[in-house]
């Protein structure tokens, strides 16, 4: 709509002679804009699926290279790790489920898909259990023989910080990635991913 609007009104401006410029003055005016994503594609100050992809892409490649985390790998075999859903301590919005998940079991993915043997990947304990009735109902099943225990657990902290004024909402975010030892409570490896967010009110959803 608004590409269209911009078209009307360079139309009504400009003789018809010289309409063949209205798409260099179009691009010209995207460019310029570009500085700003929130503004230029009209979004609101949420995180997206952009932030996603750049955020556990980040995150994947500062794991697989962290010193201490390939010495841990050389000292006692693949790490044993249980992915955690992301904790929502962000100031007012809401982080479903299925995203809370999705920002953690990237980052597994991802360290998965390269191929390396540093790492185990064990299921989120009450994921199995519930799992497991599932798909076996009506059966006795007894304990789980022979099953591994996480050693590592991979967790994620979302904060932000919001000002919104008559004009704008900008939001900045801060997301804290830990590898922490379930043993002894300490933290292997932590990274962390910063985005600041702005959007005009006449864009905001």
């Amino acid at each position: 709509m608004k590409a269209r609007r911009e078209e009307d009104w360079c139309g009504a401006l400009f003789p018809s002679c010289l309409c063949a410029f209205v798409p260099s003055c179009l691009f010209l005016l995207l460019t310029a804009c570009a500085s700003s994503n929130a503004v230029q594609h009209g979004h609101n100050t949420a995180l997206d699926s952009v932030d996603l992809v750049k955020m556990t892409d980040d995150m994947a490649a500062k794991i697989d290279e962290d010193p201490e985390i390939v010495q841990a790998y050389h000292g006692h075999g693949p790490l044993k790790i249980v992915v955690q859903p992301v904790v929502n301590e962000m100031t007012a919005e809401i982080l479903p489920r299925g995203p809370a998940e999705a920002f953690t079991g990237r980052v597994r993915t991802l360290l998965a898909r390269h191929g390396t043997d540093r790492y185990t990947w064990v299921m989120n304990r009450d994921e199995f259990y519930d799992l497991r009735r599932r798909e076996l109902s009506g059966v006795d099943l007894g304990p789980v023989p022979g099953a591994v225990n996480p050693e590592f657990a991979l967790t994620a902290t979302f904060k932000s910080l919001t000002k919104e004024d008559p004009k704008r909402r900008s939001a900045y975010y801060l997301c804290v990635y830990e590898l922490t030892n379930l043993k002894d409570r300490t933290i292997l490896w932590t990274g962390s991913y910063e985005v600041k967010k702005t959007a005009v009110k006449e864009f905001l959803d």
